[in-house]
C-alpha cells in the first residue's frame, strides 16, 4: 500500500490517512518478533525470555497484525526491510 501511495502523489482518503500512522511494535513485541524471524520456535523464545508459550504467541499475533503479515517468513522479510528501532516504541518497565 505504501508503494502504491508513493506513486499517487497527493492521494487522500480516510483509509489512507489512518493507514499512514501504524501502531509501532512495543519493545517486547519487537524482541519476540526478531527471535521468531531468526528461526526460533515459540517454545524456544519462551525459554529464552522466561515467558509462557501462550504469551509469546500473543506477542507474535499482535506484531503480525501491526506489520500486516501472517507468517514467520513474511515477518522476517518485513523486519529486514524496517530500520532498527523504527518499529519499536520505548516503554518504561515497572520498577
Amino acid at each position: 500500500a505504501g508503494a502504491a501511495l508513493a506513486r499517487c502523489e497527493g492521494a487522500r482518503t480516510p483509509l489512507l490517512t489512518t493507514a499512514q500512522a501504524p501502531e509501532p511494535l512495543t519493545v517486547r513485541e519487537q524482541e519476540v518478533a526478531l527471535l521468531a524471524s531468526a528461526g526460533n520456535t515459540s517454545k524456544d523464545i519462551a525459554e529464552i525470555l522466561a515467558l509462557s508459550v501462550r504469551t509469546v504467541d500473543n506477542h507474535l499475533q499482535r506484531a503480525y497484525a501491526k506489520l500486516g503479515v501472517t507468517t514467520r517468513r513474511e515477518l522476517a522479510r518485513t523486519l529486514r526491510a524496517v530500520p532498527p528501532d523504527a518499529s519499536a516504541r520505548r516503554t518504561r518497565r515497572p520498577s
